[in-house]
């Protein structure tokens, strides 16, 4: 009893103590859905430098901007066909596919105007120009079509005095244009999945050298194939990446080493939409009408910790996710998601906050120690999704635990893993427990744990 009193004392003192710095206490913010002035979607970026989500509008050519609200910022006409979206690194530029000229362009961030723009020399329409963005190896990589019956690679390459574009890569591998999916903390890694066709095709690439050297490829994969690919996503490793086909009834993960199986994501039919978080989480997304539209599962575990389902403007109506409809903010606060109403066909972006999962605190030390002798605990933070730099976990000592009271002796790192140690020096002998809490943020709940330790003579 007396530790459970002194743990709410804590919790309430900790929430008092955020509130007299102005910082409140950590509560979810509310989800949104915001209309949106275009009725054609194929692709999303999210820019964190100046916290504006980019839509691609194909079939009314152009790039539709808003903020991480939702609300529309600017509407960038003169687009033929702008299909796939890539960000720079350094989120000043914005790259835009677009197929129906033939081209890729750069819109700089800040200003939201068209810079330059790029003939890719694939031709342009809906089988030749570009339809798929990556970053990788240095240079802007494209998937394109060469004809009804093939795709291929390409890629742009803006690091000399002049632009070079390098084309017909891949050829002997796609049905259609490839999806590409790329990852910052492996530049050198690019994947490429059919779009087209009733089996996809997937294939990883070595794009170190310039060339997209082929690494593995693999025709219908999983245990169940996998028919009309709609998105793919890599794990910030590289080291996976998770397809959603619309068949089979669930995502799965291939390891990219060799293309083989790594597992599923439990979802539900028409699976369309995948993005990976910073962390690792997973969102995943469904073109289904009775089942939850998005799930998030930590990466590797099978079971999703939360799903969204979107409502409908009416009973009669249904309010899908779009094919490639989800991007997560690159700090993984939150997901955009774009989905459209039966009723209207209008499409609308949701703007779904990170939830707090439950966490949970373990503390070790030993049963024993000598007091004015170092104390060494050990502990870890357990939750479904990691946690970010800077956390920390604030350390009580309780002298005399039948007093009630105890003293914040410090605070400790937590790392990437959860783990975190903190060292103290008792002097008082007896019983002396510790408490460790930890505060919580947008994405963890509020959490402690407790371990006594007998304290002994010198």
């Amino acid at each position: 009893m007396r530790t459970r009193q002194f743990a709410e004392r804590a919790a309430l003192s900790a929430a008092l103590s955020l509130s007299l710095l102005g910082l409140g206490t950590t509560t979810a913010a509310a989800d949104t859905s915001t209309s949106l002035p275009i009725s054609s979607y194929r692709d999303m970026a999210v820019d964190a430098a100046h916290q504006q989500v980019f839509l691609s509008d194909p079939f009314g050519d152009s790039v539709l901007v808003t903020d991480y609200t939702g609300q529309v910022v600017k509407q960038i006409g003169g687009e033929a066909g702008a299909w796939g979206v890539a960000l720079s690194s350094d989120s000043r530029t914005l790259y835009v596919a677009l197929r129906d000229a033939g081209a890729i362009a750069a819109i700089d961030t800040a200003t939201l105007q068209e810079t330059a723009r790029y003939d890719t020399g694939t031709g342009a329409g809906a089988y030749a120009g570009p339809t798929s963005l990556a970053l990788a190896g240095g240079k802007i990589w494209f998937g394109y079509s060469t004809d009804t019956w093939h795709g291929a690679l390409g890629s742009l390459d803006l690091s000399g005095p002049q632009p070079v574009v390098t084309r017909d890569q891949g050829l002997d591998t796609f049905r259609g244009a490839p999806h590409l999916a790329a990852t910052p903390q492996d530049p050198d890694t690019l994947v490429a999945a059919e779009s087209d066709g009733n089996a996809a095709s997937l294939a990883v690439y070595d794009v170190s050298t310039g060339r997209a050297d082929a690494q593995a490829r693999r025709v219908d994969p999983g245990p169940d194939g996998c028919a009309s690919l709609q998105d793919l996503a890599l794990t910030p490793d590289a080291a996976r990446v998770v397809v959603a086909c619309a068949s089979p009834y669930y995502h799965q993960a291939f390891r990219t080493a060799d293309l083989s199986d790594d597992g599923r994501y439990t979802t539900s039919h028409y699976p369309n939409s995948v993005a990976v978080a910073p962390d690792g989480t997973i969102a995943a997304g469904i073109n289904g009408a009775s089942s939850p539209d998005v799930y998030l599962f930590p990466q590797g575990d099978s079971t999703a910790f939360h799903t969204w389902d979107f409502p409908a403007s009416s009973p009669y109506t249904t309010n899908t996710l779009q094919s490639g409809g989800l991007a997560w903010a690159p700090d993984g606060s939150r997901i955009f998601a774009v989905t459209e109403d039966s009723g209207s066909s209008s499409l609308s972006l949701q703007v779904l906050n990170h939830p707090q999962v439950d966490t949970t605190v373990t503390v070790r030390a030993p049963a024993s120690s000598p007091r004015n002798q170092d104390l060494t605990l050990n502990g870890k933070l357990v939750a479904p999704v990691g946690f970010g730099t800077g956390s920390t976990v604030d350390i009580w000592r309780l002298d005399d635990p039948l007093a009630g009271e105890g003293t914040m002796i410090g605070s400790a790192t937590v790392a990437a893993d959860g783990t975190f140690s903190y060292t103290d020096r008792p002097r008082a002998k007896g019983a002396v427990q510790y408490t460790v809490q930890y505060y919580g943020d947008a994405r963890h709940a509020y959490a402690y744990g407790s371990v006594t330790v007998d304290i002994t003579s010198d």
